[in-house]
């Protein structure tokens, strides 16, 4: 398991996440270009998964734990 930037997260790796199982794997990535967009000074993305219906926002200058790519 590593720690890596909201940046650097990309299609196919597998994250900690607070739903169960507690992981998921991402599918797709989009800028979010919505009206909260300046709480994210380095950006942020909008992450599909596998698992999860919705999506989940992705602070591109936070760490996420990512458990296989």
């Amino acid at each position: 398991m590593k720690r890596v930037r909201g940046a650097s997260l990309k299609v196919g790796d597998t994250v900690a996440v607070w739903w169960r199982p507690k992981r998921d794997t991402i599918t797709a990535l989009r800028p979010y270009t919505g009206p909260l967009a300046h709480l994210f000074p380095k950006g942020a993305q909008i992450a599909e998964f596998a698992l999860l219906r919705g999506g989940m926002t992705i602070d591109n200058d936070d760490s996420y734990e990512v458990t296989s790519a």
